[in-house]
């Protein structure tokens, strides 16, 4: 099913006259002696997908890797789902060819083209009319939601031997008359003629068919269908090409050139890989200066790709806003990779966009083995855990220091955890660690460590260290996310450092880490310093050095912007010429989503912002964001109890899963969560239908049941997703196996924010344990529960929930006054109307 899907998009690409594929007499005619056989067979097998601007493309290249880059791009543009490892279309795609060519020996006779394109046809019928006709061969394609008309294409056999091509009355009649050659040829050459040809010659039981066949093949012809359907198909990511052509770093024809100097330097280490740091040094009077924000500006594009053995290695493409404020004669244009040591070649083009001009170079380079200056004894082996070394002098050159905290193990951490800082500068003499912004421990003396309580369940903490000298005053600091939200989108500077010192002469660099939800794309990261933009990054590594000299020292901070294809954006700043540790007051905006049910239990969609009042610990509330549901997207976790007990009940609890799955909007998301024992991710979030349906499709029941564990994994899950966000519990039974107690678990969703609807298939009316447990967990979090007999209920019950959920309101205020860090808030949500049921979040934690 899935590989019909995938190749049955082809339709568009068209059956009508094959043999005359536009395109192919153009490639014919390009000498290939310079194209690998990679590159000739790309050319060859996938003649029916390419179109002709790929091609003109591909011919246009003048590197042969840029030609393997194109090819590797063109079919990661048919991709159908980017985010898992394989490519879907490819894959199916290339089984289709292997059984082409099992049936027809080639992927060129226009049978096995129309094969590759639109598979097995819904019928094939052979006529036989005692040789009046040629072989012919009549295949009918079924329309349906993918083929919106029924087909019929002929394919005939000309002379009786050899290939079979496709028919079309444009040919002639008498193309498929093989009577010419045996008797007397027909004169008159039109339909109704031909029609009684086969009247005369034909059976029965095969003319009806043949010339209804023919009838419509004319029909088809008339209303332009197949010229139509002869269109090439288009990739998944119609902007691909022009990405690419974009990404380029080869000259247009007759471009005027861009005076630049290209410098490179290799300042340090990161890890096994050395940095090489390039400087484009463009004279200002070479430049073209515009306004840009009200201020000059000099604006640049760098391509760049850096090859090995003749194979590209790496490429990247970046755009500056160089403030001409400041500025000598020079207008510098710095960038940053990092590589193995090894022998290279690195070709960059600038584009100045303001004056049309370019500048191209390619040379050949030879990265250098830079050693690490040796770290502190105590820590050395703390930075090999962590996989990174300190660059040679680093921050400690200045007689300053550096001071990083050790990443934890993958995973979620609770329990006791030992947290690790390394030093590095003589300037350090005492660390001092605090948890969630309250003072844990001052050492004087290295190891740089201390142990901390995180509790039973993976909340959230953010640890930080700070170096002090012997006045006591800091010199250095770090901060690591302990059980960060995986699913909220971030940005985070890790250079340069809160307090860094910008001051002319000084280099100073940006590195940002971006955090990226599951089934979202990342566009770009912008690169501020101060007010001006300095860097458009466009893949990572996101590092861009921000150079020396006066307008360093002038800035007082260095901003990091990500932005998500669909426009999302988040930002980090850093001060500069600071105090390390800067308190930051976040302006907490708290969001309850309620929904409102009257005496029929029927959801309420009519009402305002005015006909409800909230209550946060008893203080009312001043609504400020008031929005229906029906304008927001659902973030879902579909978490399905596939324990033993489950086997019956399992197929009918899928296909309910499943009708829900086909209720999500464009928007919306879905996660699959099938558990026992133990919770197991199985799709994550994702609004690709047909991935969900495998996953749901695939369920097996096996084991025992750990409900609240499962829960917390969820819950866990989906932190920092913006939206709606709702937890889908399907169980049969009480928990079995969970190391969380109910009451840790239902601490944790509390904290959490997520909507639980839980619903209980053939509990027990007696067994109040479970129905507690999850009427509980449902009514805390703002959902519903549900107990049924049977799963022949449950396809009724997903549809309440799918109508609950987008039958919702958002409620966001401030609170006043502002929740304190640790304290729980009840949360009461009134509707001013009599008679009417409020389902809300019951309260939470700072």
């Amino acid at each position: 099913m899935r590989t019909a899907r995938l190749l049955a998009a082809l339709w568009v690409a068209g059956i009508a006259g094959l043999a005359g594929l536009p395109g192919r007499a153009a490639s014919a005619a390009v000498d290939k002696k310079n194209l690998t056989a990679e590159q000739r067979q790309w050319l060859e097998e996938e003649d029916l997908l390419i179109r002709k601007e790929d091609r003109k493309q591909f011919f246009a290249l003048a590197g042969s890797y840029q030609r393997d880059q194109f090819i590797r791009d063109w079919w990661k543009s048919r991709d159908p789902d980017p985010e898992t490892p394989a490519n879907e279309f490819k894959l199916a795609w290339e089984a289709r060819k292997v059984e082409v060519r099992s049936r027809y020996g080639n992927l060129t006779e226009d049978r096995a083209r129309t094969f590759l394109l639109h598979g097995e046809p819904a019928s094939i019928r052979k006529p036989d009319c005692d040789w009046r006709i040629w072989p012919i061969e009549v295949w009918t394609y079924q329309g349906s939601g993918d083929l919106p008309h029924d087909f019929v294409l002929i394919f005939v056999q000309a002379t009786g031997t050899g290939s079979f091509h496709l028919w079309r009355p444009a040919d002639g009649f008498d193309a498929l008359e093989a009577q010419k050659e045996i008797g007397t040829p027909m004169r008159d050459e039109n339909e109704v003629a031909f029609g009684n040809f086969l009247f005369k010659w034909c059976p029965a039981e095969l003319r009806n068919g043949l010339w209804t066949a023919v009838q419509l093949a004319v029909q088809e012809q008339q209303t332009n269908l197949l010229d139509l359907a002869y269109k090439a198909p288009g990739p998944r990511d119609t902007e691909w090409l022009a990405t690419f052509r974009a990404g380029l770093t080869d000259l247009a024809p007759g471009a005027a050139t861009l005076a630049a100097h290209l410098d490179l330097g290799y300042p340090g280490s990161d890890g096994s890989q050395t940095l090489v740091q390039g400087l484009l040094a463009v004279p200002a009077a070479a430049a073209k200066l515009a306004q840009l924000e009200g201020k000059g500006t000099y604006s640049f594009i760098l391509n760049g790709e850096v090859l090995r053995e003749g194979a590209l290695l790496d490429s990247f493409r970046y755009r500056f806003d160089v403030p001409a404020a400041g500025l000598g004669d020079v207008v510098p244009v710095a960038f940053e990779r990092r590589l193995r040591p090894g022998s290279y070649e690195l070709v960059v083009k600038l584009d100045d966009l303001n004056g049309g001009r370019s500048y191209r170079e390619r040379r050949a380079i030879e990265v250098p083995k830079i050693e690490a200056a040796p770290p502190d004894p105590a820590v050395a082996a703390g930075l090999a855990a962590a996989g990174r070394e300190m660059a040679a002098g680093g921050a400690a050159a200045g007689g300053g220091g550096d001071l990083r905290i050790l990443p934890l193990a993958a995973g979620s951490a609770t329990g006791p955890v030992r947290i690790e800082a390394a030093a590095q500068g003589e300037a350090i003499h005492k660390v001092t660690f605090f948890l969630d912004g309250k003072a844990l421990l001052t050492k004087a003396r290295p190891p740089w460590s201390v142990d901390v309580n995180l509790g039973d369940l993976p909340t959230p903490h953010t640890v930080r260290a700070v170096g002090l000298d012997a006045a006591g005053a800091e010199v250095a600091a770090d901060s690591l996310e302990v059980n960060p939200a995986t699913q909220r989108f971030a940005v985070h500077l890790r250079e340069p450092r809160p307090g860094a010192k910008a001051a002319a002469g000084k280099p100073l660099r940006a590195e940002a880490e971006v955090r990226v939800p599951d089934g979202r794309t990342l566009d770009r990261v912008e690169v501020f310093l101060g007010d001006a933009r300095v860097a458009t990054l466009y893949q990572p590594p996101f590092v861009q050095p921000l150079g020396a000299g006066g307008r360093a020292g002038q800035a007082s901070f260095v901003r990091a912007v990500a932005y998500l294809k669909d426009g999302e954006s988040a930002e980090d700043t850093v001060l500069l010429n600071a105090p390390g540790y800067v308190e930051h007051l976040d302006v907490q905006l708290v969001e309850v989503y309620a929904a409102v049910k009257d005496g029929g239990h029927r959801p309420l969609t009519d009402l305002k912002a005015a006909d409800f009042t909230v209550k946060d610990s008893g203080v009312p509330q001043t609504i400020s964001r008031f929005e229906r549901m029906t304008d927001l997207p659902i973030s879902a976790a579909l978490l399905i109890d596939t324990s033993s007990s489950m086997a019956k009940s399992l197929p009918q609890a899928q296909r309910a899963a499943l009708g829900f799955v086909d209720t999500l909007a464009p928007k919306d998301r879905a996660a699959v969560i099938p558990f026992n024992e133990r919770p197991r991710l199985s799709v994550k979030l994702t609004g690709n239908a047909e991935e969900l349906h495998q996953a749901l499709s695939g369920l097996a029941a096996i084991g025992g049941t750990a409900i609240f564990d499962s829960v917390v994994f969820a819950l866990h899950y989906l932190q920092g997703i913006r939206g709606e966000r709702a937890i889908l519990l399907l169980t049969d039974g009480g928990d079995r196996s969970s190391k969380f107690s109910f009451e840790e678990c239902l601490d944790y969703a509390r904290r959490a924010g997520v909507t639980v609807y839980a619903i209980g298939l053939g509990i027990r009316k007696l067994d109040f344990a479970a129905r507690t447990h999850l009427g509980k967990l449902a009514s805390e979090t703002g959902g519903r529960s549900w107990f049924v007999d049977s799963a022949a209920e449950l396809q009724g019950v997903y549809a309440e929930i799918g109508e609950d959920l987008r039958s919702r309101y958002l409620l966001a205020y401030q609170p006043a006054p502002p929740g304190k860090p640790g304290e729980f808030h009840p949360v009461a949500v009134g509707v001013d109307r009599p008679g009417v049921e409020v389902d809300a979040l019951a309260g939470y934690f700072p």
